[in-house]
């Protein structure tokens, strides 16, 4: 058997897969895509075209665009990735019967395809955002744009290893959703409150983190203080701390997934 041969004979069922779950998916990624592209239309063009007054720039175009977009994240990387591991054994679907390391390339074939299912989501999102805004603003489009589209992917990425870690070892989809969901939106926010007065960077909240995704949009970016003049609240965070947060948000919780994913076979 060449190398070729071999290579082909690994990846084999990392790619039947990963067509599989695009397949089994697509309909949620039409339904949130839908979602996507309505909440842009209600929010950032008809209010224009009814006359609302419009944004001063581009930037603050984009920056009221994005400012909601962290629901549509949230959401669908708890629709897609909640059930990656637990709707294998709810749903009795053989995985227990495949070789461990066919197991792990199952999970890695479904993981893939989920990130780039939610990756065209995100994809969609600025590409509605820049045909609305050539529409209202005209030419040049903002070069910052794909700066924020970046770091949306790489938010989407830290949430889903994250979400991947919790269907590791919960029952069903349902309590990965309702936790996601319910840390970012509700409890984040408390432990933000309760600790404001502690004058740190809330390096540990994602909340605070995905507001790298707005402010980046700005051209000045690298120059714009990021603590409020009166109450010194942090704006949002660095290029290298969202970076570095990110990066460790997404190992740590992809690795510990795979660990509990491991020791749940046994």
């Amino acid at each position: 058997m060449n190398s070729l041969n071999i290579v082909y004979y690994k990846i084999k069922p990392v790619f039947h897969t990963f067509i599989f779950e695009i397949r089994l998916q697509i309909k949620k990624f039409v339904i949130f895509s839908g979602m996507t592209i309505l909440l842009l239309f209600l929010n950032s063009y008809i209010p224009y075209v009814l006359n609302t007054p419009l944004e001063s720039s581009q930037v603050n175009f984009y920056e009221y665009g994005n400012s909601y977009f962290i629901l549509i994240i949230v959401l669908a990387v708890s629709f897609f990735f909640g059930g990656i591991i637990c709707s294998e054994f709810k749903n009795k679907t053989g995985l227990q019967i495949i070789p461990l390391t066919n197991r792990f390339k199952l999970i890695i074939g479904k993981y893939c395809a989920n990130l780039i299912l939610i990756i065209g989501i995100i994809t969609i999102h600025y590409l509605t955002m820049a045909l609305f805004a050539y529409n209202f603003y005209g030419r040049p489009l903002l070069k910052t744009l794909f700066y924020s589209f970046g770091f949306a992917v790489l938010y989407t990425l830290a949430l889903s290893s994250i979400a991947t870690f919790l269907s590791s070892f919960m029952p069903s989809i349902t309590p990965v959703i309702l936790t996601m969901v319910g840390y970012i939106f509700i409890g984040d926010s408390l432990i933000g409150y309760i600790t404001i007065t502690w004058k740190v960077e809330p390096l540990y909240s994602l909340g605070y983190i995905y507001y790298i995704v707005k402010y980046i949009l700005y051209p000045d970016f690298s120059t714009m203080d990021r603590l409020t003049p009166i109450d010194e609240r942090w704006l949002f965070p660095s290029i290298e701390g969202a970076l570095t947060l990110l990066s460790i948000y997404t190992v740590i919780f992809f690795i510990l997934g795979i660990i509990l994913f491991k020791r749940r076979e046994f």
